[in-house]
Order: C-alpha cells, then sequence, then structure tokens
C-alpha cells in the first residue's frame, strides 16, 4: 500500500475512532458550563496552541494541553473535548495546514480527552475533582484518590496523543515505531506527567475566583502568565543551547576542511552515533552526550603537528602513526576545556581508539571497562570510513559493511553493540546512505530539537 494511502486510512480511524468516542461522552455529559468559561478556556488553550515548539521528528508540542485537561476535569468530558477540539482548530487553521493534517489533530486531541476522562471516571473519579473543595467537607482519603486517580488521568492522555501522534509519523516517514517514540516521547513522557499538574492548579484557581467573585476565568490569568513565561524562558535557553551546538558544526568543519576526503565526517559519525544510541533504548541525556562527544572525537587533529599527516597521500611512517594516535587525547583535553563537557563527553572522545579485545589506544582498555559512547564512536567512525570515497577505493557496498562489522566483533568492536547496529533497519538505512530526496525528508535541524508536552502532527509528508 502506498504512503499516502495508509496515512489517509489511518487518519481515517482516528476520526471515526474520536467520533465513536464522541458519542459516548455526549450521553454522560454533565450540565452547560456557560460561553463565557468555554470561551475563556478555548482562548488560553488556542493562545497556548500558537506557543508550539518543534520535537526531534516531525512533531510539534505545545502547553495548551494544561488546558484541555483542566476543561475536562472541571466541565467534563464532552465540553473539555470540546475545548482541545476547537482551540487546535483555530491553531492549524492559523498555521494554514492542509485539511488532512486538521482532521488528525482535532480528531487525536478528542480521543486523547475523552478516553482519559472515561478512564478516570471508571476509578471513581469524581468531576469536579473532590480536592478541589466543591462538594464541600469530604475525607482526606477521597481527596487522596481523586489526587491518585489524576495521574492515571494523565498518562492516558498523553500515551493516547503520543502514540497516535508517533504512529502517523511511522506511517509517513517509514521508520520503526520503537525509533520514532526513542526520538519523540521516551524522554520527556515523565516530563509531561509532572508538567501535567498544573491543570490542578488552573482548576483550583478557577473554582477559587469562581467562588470568591462569581467569575472563575479570572483565576485563568493566574496560570497563564506564569506559564508563557517559563515557555519563553525555556525557548531561549534551547536557542542558546542549539547555538552553542552550530558553532562547534563550524569548528569541526573547519578543522576537517585540513583533509578533503574527511569533509562532513564527524556531522556523520555523530549522527550515526545517535542512530545507535536511540536503538539502545538510552535515556535522552545520555544519547545527546554521545551525539556530543561523536561530533567531537576528532577536534584533537586542529594541532598544527597534525596538519602534514592529513594531506599526506601515501601510507604513514611508524613515528607518524605515533603521533597520529595521540589526536584522541588532544581532543579529550580540547573537550575538557568546557566544563560540561567533562566526564562522560570527554572520557567517551578520550577513548574512543580502544579496541574491546585491549589492542587499541591509547590505553589498553578493553571490554566494558571501554565507555559505552567510546564503543559506540568506534563504531560509527570505522563504519563512516569504509562508507565515504577514498582516493585508493570507492565506498563500501551495504552489505559489504556488514560483512566487516561480523568479522571484527568481539576482537575490534563491542559484540552487542554490532549486533544492535546490524539488526536495526534505522542504523542500516542511514549506513546504506538514503537517496538526497529521502535525506531532505528525514533530516531534521538541531535548532528544531526541542521537546515540549502535548504533541501534534506538523508534517505528514505526502500528504
Amino acid at each position: 500500500m502506498a504512503r499516502e494511502s495508509r496515512i489517509r486510512l489511518f487518519v481515517t480511524a482516528v476520526a471515526v475512532a474520536a467520533v465513536m468516542c464522541g458519542a459516548v461522552v455526549w450521553k454522560i455529559r454533565l450540565p452547560f458550563p456557560g460561553w463565557w468559561p468555554l470561551a475563556s478556556f478555548v482562548f488560553v488553550a488556542t493562545l497556548l496552541e500558537s506557543l508550539n515548539t518543534q520535537l526531534r521528528l516531525a512533531a510539534k508540542g505545545s502547553t495548551s494541553f494544561i488546558m484541555h485537561m483542566s476543561a475536562a476535569l472541571l466541565f467534563g468530558a464532552w465540553w473539555g473535548a470540546l475545548v482541545a477540539a476547537v482551540s487546535t482548530l483555530l491553531g492549524e487553521l492559523y498555521r494554514g495546514n492542509p485539511a488532512i493534517k486538521v482532521i488528525f489533530n482535532v480528531s487525536q486531541r478528542i480521543l486523547a480527552v475523552s478516553l482519559a476522562v472515561l478512564t478516570y471516571q471508571a476509578l471513581g473519579g469524581h468531576l469536579p475533582p473532590s480536592y478541589l473543595g466543591g462538594n464541600g467537607a469530604l475525607a482526606s482519603q477521597v481527596v487522596q484518590r481523586d489526587l491518585g486517580v489524576f495521574f492515571v488521568f494523565a498518562t492516558v492522555y498523553f500515551l493516547v496523543n503520543s502514540t497516535a501522534v508517533n504512529t502517523a509519523i511511522v506511517f509517513s516517514s517509514e521508520r520503526s515505531f520503537r525509533e520514532v517514540w526513542n526520538l519523540n516521547t521516551r524522554g520527556v513522557l515523565a516530563y509531561d506527567l509532572a508538567a501535567s499538574a498544573i491543570a490542578v492548579l488552573v482548576c483550583w484557581l478557577y473554582t477559587r475566583f469562581d467562588s470568591w467573585l462569581g467569575f472563575g476565568s479570572l483565576g485563568l490569568i493566574g496560570v497563564i502568565v506564569p506559564v508563557i513565561a517559563v515557555r519563553h524562558v525555556y525557548g531561549l535557553y534551547h536557542q542558546l543551547e542549539d547555538s552553542g551546538q552550530e558553532l562547534l558544526q563550524v569548528m569541526v568543519k573547519a578543522i576537517e576542511a585540513r583533509d578533503p576526503y574527511t569533509s562532513g565526517h564527524s556531522v556523520r559519525v555523530s549522527e550515526l552515533s545517535r542512530a545507535i544510541a536511540v536503538e539502545l533504548g538510552l535515556p535522552a541525556r545520555e544519547i545527546e552526550q554521545i551525539e556530543t562527544a561523536a561530533l567531537l572525537h576528532d577536534v584533537g587533529k586542529i594541532h598544527e603537528e597534525f596538519a602534514p599527516l592529513l594531506r599526506k597521500e601515501g601510507r604513514l611512517t611508524e613515528e607518524e602513526t605515533a603521533l597520529m594516535q595521540t589526536h584522541s587525547t588532544k581532543s579529550a583535553d580540547l573537550v575538557g576545556i568546557i566544563s560540561k563537557f567533562k566526564g562522560f563527553i570527554q572520557d567517551s572522545v578520550r577513548y574512543h581508539h580502544e579496541r574491546w579485545d585491549g589492542q587499541g589506544y591509547p590505553a589498553g582498555l578493553s571490554g566494558k571497562t571501554i565507555p559505552l559512547g567510546s564503543r559506540i564512536i568506534l563504531i560509527s567512525d570505522t563504519v563512516d570510513a569504509m562508507t565515504t570515497d577514498r582516493p585508493y577505493r570507492k565506498r563500501l557496498t551495504l552489505d559489504v559493511v556488514i560483512a566487516e562489522l561480523q568479522k571484527c566483533k568481539g576482537t575490534q568492536f563491542d559484540p552487542d553493540l554490532v549486533e544492535v547496529t546490524i539488526g536495526s533497519v534505522a542504523v542500516r538505512r542511514q549506513i546504506a546512505g538514503p537517496s538526497a530526496e529521502a535525506a531532505e525528508q528525514d533530516r531534521v535541524p538541531r535548532s528544531r530539537r526541542v521537546s515540549w508536552p502535548g504533541q501534534s502532527l506538523w508534517k505528514i509528508r505526502g500528504a
């Protein structure tokens, strides 16, 4: 089945599921809360929807989920789903997205809110929650129960949301679900759940202002200002982080300009190392550290003594080889100048030429005494050397590369990492080298690698 057909079939299935859930929650809807409360929640949710940021892979996230959850807890599943649908629709129309994206994003938000509230009620949660004090003096165990069930509510919301978005990306990008999940969701799901607690604050402020002034929507002002402020600071932080990463890439390219045959080498090693780390299911922070270490693994070659060795076309002498082998230590020394790179990143750089059998350099480490980052970089570094055109040979094919990895596992390479590398469809695709069109489709600029809760599909290719 063609990619476009699979996408449209999946979007249709999500839309049908949303309509079915909507029919269920309509039958058990709470009384109409009034136009002004609904309009207030829609306005704030739409505003937050417009402040979205790019996730790692073809999706965006926003803090609008806070208002979706709050409206659902205060007014019930039907009205909460309505707030989510209308605010998402307005956000999608504002961005000028095509119809298929609008339908998908609106549908998956309705589905997430409806299923979350139905689960919440099935477990005995009150609407509105008992911890808001709306039902008079209640026993403390009832309040504790509603708070506990709230996090089940939030978990269901994010699982439905993330599963729908990531599945759509799988169909559009032809990546594995595990890869997409690790890139977009795995590292931020716990954060999403923690951030969802703000929805409880929104509900509390709304009910307090409603009881004091008879105008609960004023309580939303107490939430929207700090949420936008935090979101703005968060965005500035990631812009600064991305700028630093771009400066590192400029420096690496300047170093590689000395050797015309290694242009782009460090960036490719960094991308392949990241792909292997993702396939291992490592935590998001560790993946980022390995990616950074791989980018900087040859930075020591900026020293002048390496310049003639990099330009030399023939084989190096023993003395020249010994000098060249000092580049890993010099790279680590340079990396260590940046305090945040000391430790894991610096060690990964220093030992990236250590071999599994202990015959590497600079320290002769062996087995798992070699840092994991170093073991990953060694495989990526070697693979890139094999798949790059050289003066004396053309790039090797995927089959030859796999054969070489198999041949050297247990001696040069960590055997477990070799199995992960050759067993991963995503990693094999990257080793083989995508076509120019596929490479452009799969490219995600680092400046867009910002994680923020509440996902929505941003780019369905071919739709």
